[in-house]
């Protein structure tokens, strides 16, 4: 290789910049430089530079929010090598400059690095000397980054348009089009008014494809376009060629892909989205696009409360399908529901021998698992026979662990672990607490801690009707990987489990000292005594001074609330814990809830507690705030600006939740419930 080789010529002069100085989402920047050489030197089959460009990305964007000064510093040396044409990962490269320039649009300025837009305004004529590369697939990664980064907004709709009227790769205009409604909204008001237009103009054209495209355009353009051509946008989708002809026309497109896309278009409109999403999902079309279409269904089901009148039959319909991925679709759905698919429970039950199931999907979930899980929601004895066996023989279904999603632009449709379905059994705990007690021996003897953490989970939650299981979970006490899963159920069992203060006392006092997490088990220990009936003093002077450290748990916070009045003489710390936290935090709330149980005074805590529950009339939703709405129904005081809001936020149509999957059904009804019975109680 000779200094006159592009690669060489492209990294000339990297080792000038400070690398060891500056840093990215893993550190030091001083690994850049290699990172940028092995992807110029290139390898026989691709792969060390196909590992170097994406360690690189992941160094200089991983998952958003920032530019750090490293991007900033290796910008000019990405393009130059994704400008090589014998650089193989010239589209990862480009890919990792689209993702930095929009996070660069989008981001708070405070996040950006100050030296991004000269960096970026010095290598932008790459770019668009990129966006006439003789690839194809360049000149769209060239597009797709003007799209993001469009400043100064006049040239780039010149040069997009251009690639829309000349360019002889269809998909390149067709990506063109998309970017040139992209760009126009922050154009002025007479350039936006050409492409819209030309956009206009295209909704008519023979061409599936293009109409697609235009629609999209348009919806930068306007929002409200694709609501007023939701006629066009289903028709185009559903077109007889659309099947074949569409994802040919978008690169890397399927029509899964596509319809997504399209219903993000319409997603912000509950009538046009669920229109959408109905139409989308009869029984005529290919089963690809049902498919997603339910997808999407459970995308705005789990945002929006009054798209379920529309969808519930379309998710009853669905489930007779003949193919069995929409039958578990729909099952799934229905079951996430809850009480609002009460009326299909027939229909469901008589699913409970279906085996169907999604082979797409790591975990095969079947029809029959979603259905016992829909009967489980409300409670039906049906669901009943062989439960517990049969959610732990299924780990893969319902696993033993929780699974956590955050809500935004996919719907996981995911299970509950087995300890969600039964916690919520309690009334049925008689008829399950036989195979519970079998389960939790056998995982226990496995040294399956996982297991044996959620059958105690269940049994906390079931309370004192967990009585019968006092020989299983005293026998956890003498080992320490799982004796606080056990402390915590016989806790909530309460004085009727007192024959286990014995091994409480002797599996306490094989706790070590010294790390915070021993301390934490500590104070579960001793609180946990005090609830079975033994002297509290242990816990009072144990969890008094959690209280005064500078970090506390806010489980120690809890487990002093719990013993009431006898703490009655830590009311002075709880009030400065109370003060010091901000307003929504867990510590804040707790500290408020227990101060009233020790002193029996609702002030000062009640402020605090209305203060947290406020913004669910905007529709924000924490998990403290359920916390601090049980706290206000334990009070029994709600001031007037509270009710009203609260009052408010139950008529709210978007779902109260800060979770995604099945949890935003669970959560937007539990915060509900929790505040029409604190509603309830004040009156």
């Amino acid at each position: 290789m000779t200094t006159k080789h592009p690669t060489i010529r492209a990294l000339r002069g990297i080792d000038a910049s400070p690398w060891a100085d500056l840093k990215h989402n893993h550190g030091t920047a001083e690994d850049v430089p290699g990172l940028l050489r092995d992807i110029a030197a290139g390898d026989k089959d691709g792969r060390e530079g196909e590992e170097a460009a994406y360690e690189l990305l992941d160094r200089l964007f991983h998952q958003g929010g920032w530019i750090c000064p490293a991007a900033t510093a290796a910008l000019p040396y990405v393009l130059a090598l994704a400008a090589v044409p014998t650089v193989q990962q010239r589209l990862t490269l480009l890919e990792l400059i689209e993702r930095l320039a929009d996070t660069a649009a989008t981001a708070e300025p405070r996040f950006v690095d100050p030296n991004w837009s000269d960096a970026w305004a010095q290598s932008r004529p790459i770019v668009v000397a990129l966006s006439a590369d003789p690839a194809p697939e360049v000149r769209r990664a060239a597009v797709a980054i003007l799209a993001v980064a469009p400043e100064p907004v006049t040239p780039t709709l010149m040069l997009l348009r251009e690639r829309w009227e000349q360019d002889d790769d269809r998909t390149t205009r067709l990506a063109a089009l998309v970017a040139l409604g992209q760009v126009a909204a922050s154009a002025s008001p007479d350039e936006l008014g050409r492409v819209a237009s030309l956009l206009d103009s295209l909704l008519t054209t023979g061409e599936p494809a293009v109409r697609l495209a235009a629609l999209h355009a348009l919806g930068s353009v306007d929002p409200d376009a694709p609501g007023r051509h939701l006629d066009l946008l289903i028709d185009t989708l559903t077109a007889l060629q659309a099947t074949t002809e569409l994802p040919a026309a978008w690169a890397g497109a399927t029509l899964t892909g596509l319809t997504r896309k399209s219903y993000n278009l319409v997603a912000d409109k509950p009538e046009a989205a669920a229109t959408f999403v109905t139409r989308l999902a009869a029984p005529s079309r290919p089963v690809e696009l049902r498919a997603a279409a339910l997808e999407r269904a459970g995308l705005l089901l789990a945002q929006r409360h009054s798209p379920a009148t529309d969808l519930l039959p379309v998710l009853a319909q669905s489930l007779e399908a003949a193919e069995p991925e929409i039958r578990v679709q729909a099952a799934h759905l229905l079951a996430a529901l809850g009480t609002v698919s009460a009326p299909y429970t027939e229909q469901l039950a008589a699913h409970l021998a279906d085996h169907g199931s999604r082979p797409s999907r790591r975990a095969a979930d079947t029809v029959a698992d979603n259905a016992l899980w829909a009967l489980s929601r409300w409670g039906d004895p049906r669901c009943l026979p062989g439960l517990v066996d049969r959610l732990f023989a299924r780990r893969a279904v319902f696993a033993t662990h929780g699974s956590h999603y955050s809500p935004g632009f996919l719907y996981f449709p995911t299970l509950p672990g087995m300890h969600e379905v039964l916690m919520p059994l309690r009334a049925h705990a008689d008829e399950l607490l036989p195979d519970l007690r079998a389960l939790l021996r056998r995982v226990h003897a496995s040294d399956d801690h996982e297991a044996v953490r959620a059958c105690a989970q269940v049994l906390a939650a079931w309370g004192p009707a967990a009585l019968p299981a006092l020989p299983e979970l005293t026998g956890l006490l003498a080992h320490p990987q799982v004796r606080r899963f056990a402390a915590e159920a016989l806790a909530s069992i309460g004085p009727g489990a007192a024959e286990a203060l014995p091994e409480l006392r002797r599996a306490e006092a094989g706790i070590a000292a010294g790390t915070r997490a021993e301390a934490a088990e500590r104070q579960l220990f001793v609180w946990a005594r005090a609830r079975l009936g033994d002297d509290p003093q242990p816990a009072l002077e144990l969890l008094g001074a959690a209280l005064e450290e500078d970090r506390v748990f806010h489980a120690a916070i809890r487990h002093m609330g719990d013993l009431g009045p006898r703490a009655v003489g830590q009311a002075d710390r709880l009030h400065r814990l109370m003060e010091r936290a901000h307003a929504e935090s867990w510590e804040k709330v707790e500290a408020a809830i227990a101060l009233w149980k020790v002193t029996g005074a609702p002030e000062p805590g009640l402020q605090s507690l209305e203060q947290a529950v406020l913004p669910l009339a905007q529709g924000r939703y924490l998990p403290v705030m359920r916390r601090a709405v049980e706290g206000l129904a334990g009070i029994g005081r709600l001031g007037a600006e509270t009710r009203c809001a609260l009052e408010a936020a139950l008529t709210l149509d978007r779902r109260l939740t800060s979770s995604g999957s099945w949890r935003s059904f669970v959560e937007d009804e539990q915060i509900r419930q929790a505040v029409h019975q604190l509603l309830l109680t004040v009156d």
